[in-house]
């Protein structure tokens, strides 16, 4: 498990702050319907793994969020740092920021982290 003291803290006295290692989903979280459930207990002992829900997505199962009409394999998660910015903030504009991040590359990258997210300081 990545945690924030894996990651070199922002320089003191910076306007900005690492928040948290979280993975977030693109575009949402694949939600699974009563059809996966029923396709996974009939023919999987009740195991809702990946090839059931294939499985399912062969057998005209798909993502239940309302419009949603990708497939499993198609929705992403990837790890994810949060550093809290100054509200209403150009991201070029906050001193510092810049070099932080690229100090920062090598070590975000051994760790698996995928992105950068920017919540401002009323948002987490």
């Amino acid at each position: 498990m990545t945690t924030l003291d894996q990651i070199p803290a922002p320089p003191e006295g910076s306007s900005f702050s690492l928040v948290k290692i979280e993975k977030v989903s693109i575009p949402h979280p694949y939600c699974i319907t009563p059809k996966h459930v029923a396709i996974a207990s009939d023919q999987f002992c009740g195991m809702l793994g990946t090839e059931a829900i294939e499985a399912a997505e062969r057998q005209g199962a798909h993502c239940g969020m309302r419009g949603c009409n990708l497939r499993c394999d198609q929705h992403e998660s990837s790890k994810t740092l949060f550093i809290r910015v100054p509200q209403n903030c150009d991201l070029n504009a906050i001193p510092g920021l810049h070099a932080y991040l690229r100090s920062i590359q090598a070590k975000a990258a051994e760790l698996g982290i995928e992105g950068f997210a920017f919540p401002t300081s009323n948002v987490v």
